[in-house]
């Protein structure tokens, strides 16, 4: 009687008499979210801090170079609405809303693209915390934006000043002197963001009650002193600012070197004013400043 035979590959090591062709791999499993994004399906943040997009020809110019080297991150519309709702109306019907990345968006468009990388986060919790504190690590706010960011992160987490700013890496002395800008009056806040308002006077006059707060007074103009033929001309004689004091007729005659210098005193509310004149004038001469003064408003 003839034996059963075996095949060859049945005497392989761990491989049966009757093993069938290896099964192809798998296709890979195509991924659960987009690696790019249309430009036209992105909603801006509304909770975004910014109150201005800055310098977006300069980035643009680098887009069209290099890229955009940095992805987007977004969150599914439905996501977003979910804890969100009552921004509903401003984030429209456009698939995902912008969490990081507003400004490198609009460049994009500027440069000419229809369509970004991004990265997709699925939830939404916590989001506007997050996008304020990495907003403040960028470091690009302004002034008054960085204010109103710190006021939302003490809202939005009820937390006091001190721990709000401990959150976005600054100093709690810090944090009062931009809360101070929110007390301005409408006006003037506005008088910041255009530039025309220092920052500097800005904080002073938010420590004012609301009806004294003005924009600060330009100082006068320097008038040069008229002579005539044949006056004689001291040395240090010409134009005299407001932060100089020039001695009276009788010590003209005496050196320059004999006139006392006060430095220069910033201009702003009459109250930081009246601070640094109490600081560097003695008692005579500020009773001589007063004196002046109700001469000059009695005309």
């Amino acid at each position: 009687m003839a034996g059963k035979r075996t095949s060859l590959a049945a005497l392989m090591v761990g491989q049966p008499a009757d093993a069938e062709a290896p099964a192809a791999p798998a296709a890979p499993a195509a991924p659960k979210w987009p690696e790019t994004v249309r430009l036209e399906d992105l909603a801006d943040n509304p909770d975004n801090p910014r109150e201005s997009l800055r310098d977006l020809e300069g980035l643009a110019d680098t887009i069209r170079d290099e890229g955009l080297l940095q992805d987007l991150v977004v969150v599914p519309r439905d996501t977003w609405l979910a804890v969100y709702p009552h921004h509903a109306e401003k984030v429209g019907d456009r698939p995902y809303v912008i969490q990081h990345g507003h400004r490198r968006r609009h460049a994009a468009a500027l440069a000419g693209l229809t369509e970004v990388p991004v990265k997709v986060r699925e939830s939404a919790e916590s989001a506007e915390e997050r996008t304020l504190i990495e907003n403040f690590q960028r470091d690009d706010l302004t002034p008054l934006e960085e204010a109103r960011a710190l006021q939302r992160l003490m809202e939005l987490r009820e937390i006091s000043l001190r721990e709000a700013c401990r959150k976005v890496g600054k100093s709690p002395g810090w944090g009062s002197q931009r809360m101070i800008l929110l007390k301005l009056r409408p006006e003037l806040q506005q008088a910041l963001i255009d530039g025309t308002l220092k920052l500097e006077d800005a904080r002073e006059i938010g420590k004012l009650p609301p009806e004294e707060q003005a924009m600060p007074v330009a100082p006068p103009p320097v008038v040069e002193p008229v002579r005539r033929a044949g006056d004689s001309v001291h040395a240090g004689d010409g134009v005299y600012g407001v932060n100089a004091r020039r001695e009276g007729s009788a010590a003209g005659e005496k050196s320059a070197s004999r006139r006392q210098n006060y430095g220069v005193i910033p201009l702003g509310p009459p109250s930081a004013i009246a601070a640094e004149l109490r600081a560097r004038l003695s008692r005579e001469d500020l009773e001589t400043l007063v004196e002046l003064l109700s001469a000059s408003v009695a005309r």
